[in-house]
């Protein structure tokens, strides 16, 4: 791959249960959010931001994302690590294609991130991955309370922080993760992973709070097709 273009990881091989009867023949990234499936609004984007070399991590229905790539002549690697791979376990499958600072991004996200940005932000931190992280309003009042049970601390729908599915990551990282880490199932290994990354000081913040979308139900596609021209409408380049 060439060298100076940004290379992005794009995670695919989920069975996408929480959407129900919808992804029982596709899977989630080919879900059509208006007249374009969420993975062609994705790569849209992407190419915007001069991301040319693309990584695909398959499992689930990957036939159908493959014959995708090629009905659309996209050049890209694909990765299929049969559909009981967990997150972290994709990842590392494509490590040999990991030579340098790569973007990761989930299949069901969507999010007009200045890739440049967050690159840089990652390379001035020298840590081994940069996740992005969006505020999100919780809807409930929370209570904390002491081993006697009385309240010692109520708040109101508090602003929580969350990984939204974007990262930047070293290929350094392989070396300090363990294989049982590494083949732990569904998104466990990833969690567990990014834990001893923060033990290491070794995990770096990229803030965002702009335009985004993540469908993991059918509540939350519901939404997106409500409201996705807010988001690829803003720009000329997003009106075809």
């Amino acid at each position: 791959m060439k060298k100076n273009k940004k290379s992005m990881i794009i995670l695919c091989g989920g069975k996408g249960k929480r959407m129900g009867k919808i992804t029982q023949t596709i899977p989630k990234p080919m879900i059509k959010i208006g007249k374009k499936t969420i993975l062609e609004h994705k790569l849209k984007y992407y190419k915007s931001q001069n991301i040319q070399n693309f990584i695909f991590c398959l499992g689930y229905k990957s036939e159908v994302i493959k014959n995708f790539l090629k009905r659309k002549k996209i050049k890209s690697k694909n990765i299929d690590s049969g559909i009981n791979a967990g997150i972290l376990k994709r990842i590392f499958k494509a490590k040999e294609l990991i030579q340098k600072n790569t973007l990761i991004s989930y299949g069901d996200t969507l999010a007009q991130i200045n890739f440049n940005s967050l690159i840089n932000s990652h390379k001035k931190s020298k840590n081994l991955i940069t996740l992005v992280a969006a505020p999100i309003k919780n809807p409930f009042g929370l209570l904390n309370w002491n081993k006697n049970k009385r309240a010692i601390k109520f708040e109101e729908k508090p602003i929580l922080n969350h990984f939204i599915g974007y990262a930047v990551i070293n290929p350094e990282i392989f070396k300090i993760l363990s294989k049982k880490i590494i083949n732990m199932g569904d998104g466990k290994g990833m969690v567990e992973a990014i834990k001893l990354l923060i033990q290491k000081k070794e995990v770096n913040i990229y803030t965002f709070d702009d335009l985004q979308i993540t469908i993991n139900s059918p509540e939350e596609l519901k939404y997106a097709k409500l409201n996705y021209k807010k988001y690829f409408t803003l720009d000329e380049k997003f009106k075809k």
